[in-house]
């Protein structure tokens, strides 16, 4: 499993990932019902360039995600979690919210937020486990966590995490030329 930040080029993964979301955890995840594919089409083409999401890969699939917006002065950093229904309750979720924070703090946010339904159990419970402070109102829920300033280890973190993506990506890509070359070697036609 990797967790990774998703470039702008491959913003439809997320859109995938999202797709495979049933009704009722499109309807959790956004809290507002009739979330259908072009809305979801909508909503990810509306994230910027330089907006943040952070991805659980498996076999070059998105199967869980963390979409991280900055407030105007970047001072609240609000996130949104998906995690794909056969992959739950294995800790992504929470590795994911971890990130996050790591992220939102490397940017200088002061606070980390989340809007879920109320009844959104899984949502309130990974809040909960964070640290966030959770207030119920009208159905909802709010859930907020104050956040340092950056420091070296979540420099190093994030650092870390990014360095591990490029590692893993170079390896594929020395693993297809390797193949390429066995194959041009034997004799053997490039496949394309």
């Amino acid at each position: 499993m990797l967790i990774r930040r998703l470039p702008p080029h491959e913003r439809s993964s997320y859109a995938d990932h999202l797709k495979r979301l049933c009704s009722d955890d499109r309807h959790l995840r956004f809290a507002r019902a009739g979330v259908s594919d072009e809305w979801l089409d909508s909503y990810v083409a509306t994230i910027p360039e330089d907006g943040l999401i952070l991805v659980g890969m498996q076999r070059n699939q998105v199967i869980a995600a963390a979409h991280v917006a900055f407030d105007s002065d970047n001072g609240v950093a609000e996130v949104g979690l998906s995690v794909d229904a056969e992959h739950r309750s294995g800790g992504l979720g929470s590795e994911l919210l971890n990130q996050a924070v790591v992220f939102a703090r490397n940017r200088r946010a002061e606070r980390l937020y989340t809007l879920c339904l109320s009844d959104n159990r899984s949502m309130v419970a990974l809040a909960r486990r964070a640290g966030m402070d959770i207030q119920f109102s009208q159905g909802e829920a709010e859930a907020h966590l104050p956040l340092p300033p950056p420091d070296p280890l979540t420099v190093s973190q994030e650092m870390s995490a990014g360095l591990f993506a490029v590692f893993r990506d170079w390896a594929e890509l020395f693993d297809r030329y390797g193949s390429l070359a066995s194959e041009l070697a034997s004799g053997g036609r490039a496949k394309r």
